[in-house]
Order: structure tokens, then sequence, then C-alpha cells
């Protein structure tokens, strides 16, 4: 069949009477956007023309999708439209996006003769575009990022007598990487509305499996034994009820467990039961969130904030931040209540779905109920209060406070806490407070005061946040399921808006990976640190990087001090003589350390230092300033560490899972890589399936080696 339509597309052979007439004029289209100097840009599906005697209208995309043919010179089309559309789709599948670049007039009667289809990243940006701004506008204003690359890659066809087309000239390689198929619908040629697929939520309707049928499998809870939960025919809303009241929720849930196991096999869920062996508290993680913790588990933040948000039922999520500086969920759960034994059973069973890898750093709500399980539970683990959760209970601890004098105590509690730059001004400053608003006799602000190093800024500068801490809240459960989970939602709806969140977070993180690897930012300046950031980071975090190397040029650097082989230098704006911080640096050694401690919180180098490492002639960053989990490779690196840990640990369960995570990582990239062509296809089938008879093999001399009984 493909063959077939192969022919009755192309005639690679040209025909005589149908040769090309020589051309009369040139035309070089001009710019229409700012950041592409194109003369059409092809954003449009492929659509082919209709009505062409001797051929058949059909979908070019859908062919093409079948496999890739490769264009050849000599091929031939029936239009100019066919044989843009043919490109389009081969560049589609092979991982690049094309524009219209230049075309030849006939003199005769002034209608187009040829024409030029060129990879997108074809030439260079043009400096009339790149518009010259000063003052606050640069600050405001980022340039657009780079997209042209010089590329070469192209197609031209012309015309014969007979109005057929040919490839006359054609050009494959490309001066870059291409793009893979999870990121081809961000390609401007390409580019789509995004619709994912329904996801497994969705399928409760499909027959076999309803939400409305008993279900009476429990995997992954054998411990809890087999349960079975009877139909019910009322509908039960999260802010009616608890789970261990409604049957119609376990049916629910257990149900929406069972289509995520059948399509990820890695799928974990457990339960917790109460007196009367009913379902109580819930908790699930799939596949993607747990290969996620295996990269980004150095600080999570748990969360119940649902519940103050007119939930009755606590639904509490584990989350992080990925190396674009985006919330990742790590796991969820829903609780019969918030009292020290759920949350150690939550704890414990999260621990155990993540190979018993414990957390660098977790952020909690300032609750004791939490703080115990935490100690119980994490006694690896660095424990931190978040600050917003503090901050949005005060109405309700100092209600006294806020009727009389509401913005101005907000105010000055807000400079205690976030502008106090030493632990003396913060401990003169809240008692100001104290005095001042007669707040000595409460009994949260002193529990609040005995546990201030475990939430106030100040004494955290040491504490590695990732970014969480300055905007706890967006780093919460509020940003990932916003918009999708409301007081009025059931739990069969929960089940599909909790998808829909999911996949709209995983859709912006491929985003966040397309612009970071086919697109270059703009560099301010000509410092080799720059290029090098620009090099190793993802987009996110290269910005927030280059605003500190752009800063940086504003500071005047002073030697102070010299002790040994560290000096110490006074590093301040030029505006801003009177605002100093103390940088020390051993240039032996490349370890520098300033008064600001924005790396140790942050894991990105400030301007100060970079100020100092300019003063001393050192141009670019030394390895150990370079944060792993914020570069552009950061999960293959991380995975690549993880290596050591999972042979220590081989023979127990934790090592187990930890080898599958690994695994199942490996086996997702081939299978991404793997959908570029037919031909690499098989390429992956065929090494998959080499790989398997290898494992096989290894697993069955292994067998017949062990002692036998």
């Amino acid at each position: 069949m493909q063959e077939g339509i192969e022919q009755y597309i192309m005639e690679v052979v040209p025909s005589s009477e149908c040769e090309a007439k020589g051309v009369d004029s040139f035309v070089a289209l001009g710019d229409e956007g700012y950041e592409h100097s194109v003369a059409e840009e092809v954003e449009a599906p492929v659509v082919l023309d209709d009505g062409k005697e001797g051929y058949v209208d059909f979908d070019l995309s859908q062919y093409i999708g079948g496999g890739v043919v490769e264009p050849t010179l000599g091929m031939e089309f029936t239009s100019e439209d066919d044989a843009r559309n043919f490109y389009n789709a081969y560049a589609k599948q092979t991982g690049f996006s094309i524009r219209v670049n230049s075309y030849y007039r006939s003199k005769k009667d002034n209608s187009i003769i040829s024409r030029e289809f060129c990879c997108s990243k074809e030439g260079f940006r043009r400096e009339r575009h790149a518009k010259k701004d000063s003052g606050e506008d640069a600050k405001r204003r980022r340039a657009r990022a780079l997209t042209r690359e010089g590329c070469k890659a192209l197609m031209t066809v012309r015309r014969r007598d007979c109005g057929r087309w040919y490839v006359a000239k054609l050009e494959k390689n490309h001066n870059h990487e291409l793009v893979t198929p999870a990121m081809r619908h961000f390609l401007r040629s390409h580019k789509q509305e995004f619709a994912p697929e329904k996801s497994c939520s969705n399928s409760f309707s499909s027959p076999g499996l309803s939400l409305d049928a008993p279900v009476d499998v429990l995997t992954d809870c054998s411990s809890f034994g087999k349960m079975e939960f009877a139909v019910q025919s009322n509908v039960n809303y999260i802010g009616r009820g608890r789970l261990s009241t409604f049957g119609i929720d376990a049916q629910s849930l257990l149900g929406f467990f069972k289509i995520m196991q059948a399509s990820d096999p890695a799928f974990y869920y457990a339960i917790q039961v109460d007196e009367e062996e009913r379902l109580s508290s819930v908790f699930w993680v799939d596949t993607r969130s747990r290969i996620a913790y295996n990269c980004f588990s150095d600080v999570v933040a748990f969360d119940t904030t649902y519940q103050v948000n007119q939930y009755k039922m606590p639904f509490a999520t584990f989350t992080g931040v990925n190396h674009h500086k985006h919330s990742v969920l790590f796991g969820c759960a829903l609780l019969a209540d918030e009292t020290e034994s759920t949350f150690s059973w939550l704890f414990t069973t999260w621990l155990e779905a993540m190979s018993g890898r414990q957390p660098g750093l977790i952020i909690t709500d300032y609750d004791p109920a939490i703080s115990r399980a935490v100690q119980q539970v994490f006694p690896q683990s660095s424990h931190r209060y978040c600050k917003w959760h503090i901050i949005s209970k005060m109405p309700k601890e100092l209600g006294h406070v806020y009727s009389v004098t509401p913005r101005t105590f907000q105010v000055e509690f807000d400079r205690c806490i976030n502008k106090s730059e030493t632990p003396d001004a913060f401990e003169s400053t809240w008692q100001m407070l104290l005095d001042k608003y007669n707040l000595r006799g409460n009994d949260w602000l002193q529990s609040l005061y005995i546990d201030r190093k475990l939430w106030v800024p100040v004494y955290m500068r040491d504490t590695f946040f990732a970014g969480m801490y300055a905007a706890q809240r967006s780093g919460s459960v509020n940003s990932l399921f916003d918009g999708y989970v409301n007081s009025g939602t059931t739990l069969q709806d929960f089940a599909e808006q909790y998808e829909k969140a999911l996949d709209e977070r995983y859709e912006k993180e491929a985003k966040a990976e397309f612009e970071t690897f086919y697109t270059k930012p703009v560099l301010k300046t000509p410092l080799p640190v720059e290029k090098q950031g620009a090099d190793i980071y993802t987009r996110n975090m290269f910005t927030i990087f280059q605003d500190e190397v752009f800063e940086s040029l504003l500071f005047a650097v002073k030697l102070s001090a010299e002790d040994g082989g560290t000096s110490t230098y006074e590093v301040s704006r030029f505006d801003e003589e009177h605002k100093m911080y103390v940088v020390a640096f051993n240039i032996a050694e490349q370890l520098a350390s300033c008064s600001c401690k924005m790396f140790e919180f942050e894991g990105i180098l400030c301007r100060h230092v970079l100020a100092v490492f300019k003063a001393t002639n050192v141009f670019t960053l030394p390895q150990c300033y370079i944060l792993k989990r914020w570069t552009r490779n950061a999960k293959e690196e991380v995975m690549l560490d993880l290596l050591p840990c999972v042979e220590l640990q081989a023979n127990s369960q934790k090592g187990r899972n930890l080898q599958y995570n690994i695994l199942y990582q490996e086996a997702i990239k081939c299978a991404e890589e793997g959908m570029a062509s037919d031909q690499i296809f098989k390429v992956a089938l065929n090494a998959l399936r080499e790989a398997r008879v290898k494992i096989v093999g290894a697993k069955r001399n292994a067998m017949k080696s062990m002692p036998q009984n």
C-alpha cells in the first residue's frame, strides 16, 4: 500500500517534455516578524490541493506518519502546495520546523516557477531586529530567545512546463539537534492546539470497568486482605463526609486506581482501614512522580492546604521542584483525619513507595502532629516549617490584634520576619512587637519563637530550599490543582481532574525542555561565565543566573583582609556604597562564600561572588558551583549518581524498587527516541528485544548457578 501511494504521488524520473525553463527573475522576501526573518511561515496542518486530474485527495501527513519518506533529487509533485506539505510532514517526522524562504518569478506571466523551503533555523537574526533599550526598559524586557543557527538544510522545487514541480536542490544535513517526538508539536510549522489524549480517568465509563461495578481487587495492599465495597446510589461530595462513611467513595477511588495500574504497571497505591475494616485513608503515586523524586528528592513540601480551603477531607500532597523550577508532584493522599498516627502511616507508606530514599529537606505546616510524625519517619531529613502557612494562621491565633490594627501589625510583622538581616535584628524587633501589641502572653507566638530557627529566614540562609521558600505557595497543592478541584468536586470527578492537572503540568515541563534545547538565549554581556551558564543551565535557571551576571557589573570590589590563602572582599553597588556584602574567596581552592548566602539557599551563585570572580580573573564557574539539579541534563546526571546507592541496597526491597525506577526511566527514553521514524522504530525494537533476550539468558544462568536445596 505504501509503495503504491508513493508511486501514485511522486514520479522521480523527469519527463523530457516537462523540462523547467530558465529562471527570469528572483525575489527574496523580507521579514514579517521581529524574531523570524521569513517570507512565509508554515503553521497550518497539511492540506493538499484537491481536484487534480489523475490524482486523489489524501492526507499526506498520515502517509508520512506511517513511515518517513526521504526527499530525493528529481522527486515530483502535482503542485507547489504538495511539495510544501510533503517537506513539512517530512520535517515533523524528522524533528525540525520549516518555512518558505525565497522564490523565483517568470518574466512572461509573473508566476512563481521556483520555491525554496528551508529549515526554520536557517540564517541568523538580523541586528536591526535587536532593538536597543536602556534604563528601566532594558531591565523589564528580555530579548527573545535565538532560534536561528545558520542551518543549511533545504529543499528547492521548480516548475516544469507541464505544471508539475520537481526537487531541484536538496540538503538534508542540519547543524543542530533535532527535537524528540514528545516536543514536535512545539515546532512552529507543526504547532497546533494541544489536546492531550483522554487520560485513564476518562475511561471510567468504558465497558467492563465501571465505577458502578463492585471492586474487589486491592493491588499493592495485600496486608489489608481482600475487601469488597457495595454499590450505593447516593452521590458523595468531598465537602460532605469521610471515606469511611460512604462506600461509593471507595468504589470510585479503587476503580480509578485499577485503571491507573492497567496503563502504568508501576503505579503504587495503599489504603489505611479503621477498626471496622472500612477504608479510611488512601495514598497513591504514579511512575512519573516516582522517577521525578529520584531526581529531585533534595527538597520536598508536604501540604494539607485544601483542608483550610473549605475542604472537609484533607487532601495531602508531596511536592518538589524540578530543574526548570516547576512544581512537581511526588504523591497524593486523601486522609481520614490529621492525627499523628495517620500522618505516620502516610509518611511510612510514601517512603516505601520512594524506595526508602529520605528527602534532604521536608517543609511542612506548623503542626505538632506532623512534626512528631516527621521526627519518627524521617530522622535523616532536615525539617523546616512553611512560613506562608504560619502567616495564614495569624488572623485566627491573633484575632484581637487583627481586629484592632490589622494593616499596621501585618506590615510590622512582615518587616520583622522578612527584613531582618541578622539574628540580633530579628530578636530586638520581635521583642518590640510583643511589647507594643501586648502579646507576651500568647502561647502560639511563644511556641513560634522557640522554633524560630525552623521558619524565620535569617536563621535558614544556610539551608537549601530550591527556591520553594521564597514563593512557598507556588510550590504547594494550590498551584497544581487550582482550577481543577473545588469543594463541590465528587470523588469520581476528582480522579479525572487530577489527571488533567498533571497532564498540564507535564506539558509545561515538555515546553520548558523544548525552549531549553531548541532555542538559545540572547546574551547580555561578553563574559565567558554567562556563555557557560547558557550552555549548562535550563532556560528558566539561566534567566536567574543571567540576571546575577548582569548585575555583578554594577558592583565595586575592595580587598579588606587576607588570612593565609583566603582573601576577604567588601562588595557594594556603585550607587549603594552603604549596603555592603562580604565575600571570602580562596583562589587556590576556588572556594567562595558570600554573606548573602544565595548559593546555599537557592543553588545559584550570587552577583557578589561573580563580581569577585571577575575582579580576580576567574572567568568561568568552578565545578563545585554548578548544581546538577539545575542543569539541562539534570535527570540523566542524577540517575548516574544513584547507581552506587543501588549497588549498596541491591539485596533489599528498597534497592529493587530503585532499580525498577531506573530501568523504567531508561525504557521510556528508548520509546521516545524510537518513535522518530519507521527505521529508528525498528532499530529500537530490535535493540530492546535483544536486550530482553540477554537479560533472560543472564537470569537463567544465575538461577542455574544457585545452589540446589
